[in-house]
């Protein structure tokens, strides 16, 4: 029985019992009534034990999580500051001149901004002398287009 049903059962002693037997089944089922309460009380106190455990591992899992995030966060602002610096850096070379330094060798080849007419993506190519007259595939599309100097 659970400390209901236990309760349940006092008070019907308490309430139909002839005066002569009340006491001892009254004493009797007080015991078992407060035995019961404290099997229910044990057995709350675990749960709840078990339910601060359940709190504090999650509350260190999201820590740990927030933690990883604001890490994440952190690294890809630098990423983008990188990237930003280095375009600049890009942007602040000339579009035509490119330098390629291998070893000691420096190689100067000129690029050539386009920008495809069909689908606007913009990119470079190499001036090569004497293919003027050839036409350029754009590296998105594949849309065929022709050389503006």
């Amino acid at each position: 029985m659970n400390s209901k049903e236990h309760v349940a059962y006092l008070r019907g002693l308490v309430d139909f019992m002839p005066k002569e037997e009340k006491e001892t089944k009254i004493y009797s089922a007080i015991v078992e009534a407060l035995n019961a309460f404290a099997i229910d009380l044990e057995e709350q106190s675990k749960r709840i034990e078990q339910q601060r455990e359940d709190y504090e591992t999650l509350e260190e899992d999201l820590n740990d999580l927030q933690d990883s995030l604001f890490d994440l966060q952190e690294e890809l602002e630098s990423d983008a500051d990188d990237y930003d610096e280095s375009y600049e850096d890009f942007n602040s070379e000339s579009d035509d001149d490119v330098d390629i330094d291998i070893g000691s060798a420096s190689i100067a080849e000129s690029y050539i901004s386009a920008s495809c007419p069909a689908c606007s993506y913009s990119f470079y190519y190499k001036h090569e002398d004497g293919k003027d007259k050839e036409n350029l595939v754009c590296p998105r599309c594949g849309e065929e287009f022709g050389r503006t100097i």
